[in-house]
This record gives C-alpha cells, structure tokens and sequence, in this order.
C-alpha cells in the first residue's frame, strides 16, 4: 500500500496539535481509526480526506495531491 497520503497527513497531523480523542470526536469515529489511518494501517479514502483536511484547515490536495485526479481508462482492446 501506498503510504503516501498517510505520511503527508502525519506532517499536517504533527503541527495541529490536535489529540487523537479531539479528532475522534470532530470526525465521528474511533480514537483507534484515527491512530490507524495516521499510521497506514487503513488506507485513506477520499471522504477521510476531505474530513481531515477540513479539521486540519489544508487542502486535500495537500494530503493527498491525486484526490480530485480522475483515474484514467485503459482503452479498448
């Protein structure tokens, strides 16, 4: 997996200074999910994205620059 996203989050999670308990509560999940998806162990989707983003007061692009980047198709064979 990929753990891009998850290493940018870090940085933006480290200057915050927002608790893990704060943003379980802000976002509606599990103190647990928080430590997961900080750490890669759940992969980002891009609703926790845009969540995260918005708490962190970042662009989502700035966690994760190919959320908005429609995902190309391969042509027909």
């Amino acid at each position: 997996m990929d753990n891009t996203a998850s290493r940018q989050l870090n940085y933006f999670w480290e200057k915050s200074r927002i608790t893990q308990t704060d943003a379980a509560q802000y976002l509606g999940i599990t103190q647990s999910a928080i430590s997961q998806y900080l750490h890669g162990s759940i992969k980002l989707n891009t609703d926790i994205i845009l969540q995260f983003s918005e708490m962190l007061g970042v662009n989502p692009q700035q966690i994760d620059p190919d959320i908005f980047t429609p995902k190309r198709r391969r042509p027909e064979d």
